[in-house]
């Protein structure tokens, strides 16, 4: 059930419903980087490689073990062609920090969402120069 509809149903029910919940919870990251990779037609190597990660630390990522920097949750986001939506979603189910676009780097993140730029040229946008942003 989408979140939103959740929302209403807790807006209009006279009395709190526990099942609601339980049967929709949130997913962890691991499910949702699956899902995602399965919609972009990646396989977790590709994935890995395209990264240029650590074998062993990409692994433990998409099997939920350990939970990745921003900076990494960003540039998996990238690769996958997340809509704005989704990447909000990803970063929330981990933990980590939502997109800012009064941000200089979040800003840039946002552009290359919303201009469908390819991973290399979006990494690229978003990390130059990325010392003076701060």
């Amino acid at each position: 059930m989408l979140t939103s509809d959740i929302e209403k149903k807790l807006e209009k029910d006279g009395k709190f419903d526990e099942n609601l919940i339980k049967e929709n919870l949130c997913p962890d990251l691991r499910d949702f980087l699956s899902v995602c990779m399965e919609h972009a037609g990646i396989s977790r190597a590709d994935c890995i490689s395209a990264l240029d990660l650590d074998r062993s630390y990409g692994y433990q990522i998409l099997n939920g073990t350990r939970i990745p920097t921003r900076d990494c949750l960003i540039r998996i986001g990238l690769l996958l062609g997340l809509s704005a939506e989704d990447f909000q979603r990803m970063l929330n189910i981990a933990g980590r920090r939502s997109l800012y676009v009064k941000n200089m780097l979040d800003a840039k993140v946002f552009y290359a969402i919303k201009h469908k730029m390819n991973y290399k040229d979006a990494v690229a946008f978003v990390w130059e120069n990325a010392d003076d942003d701060q």
